[in-house]
């Protein structure tokens, strides 16, 4: 998918076909995104430069800060 804008104030990334919410911003390079659909939570990676969004069914993602972030569907993004 491609990003066609990033407001980063709201936390809000929209692609093609979705809106996402940012979740962990990697030095505005690469972003953690979810978003919720059906109730099912939809988790992607986004790398800014290349405006590019990749969904992905697993995810673990460490934050610039040393946090780690994993993904279920029915729970969406967590920190751990």
């Amino acid at each position: 998918m491609n990003i066609i804008d990033i407001d980063y104030d709201k936390g809000i990334v929209k692609s093609d076909f979705y809106e996402w919410h940012i979740v962990c911003n990697d030095a505005n390079k690469f972003l953690l995104l979810q978003r919720e659909s059906s109730g099912r939570f939809h988790a992607a990676e986004a790398d800014v430069k290349k405006k590019h969004i990749w969904e992905v069914k697993e995810i673990t993602f460490r934050a610039p800060d040393g946090e780690i972030y994993t993904f279920e569907e029915d729970t969406g993004i967590i920190k751990l």
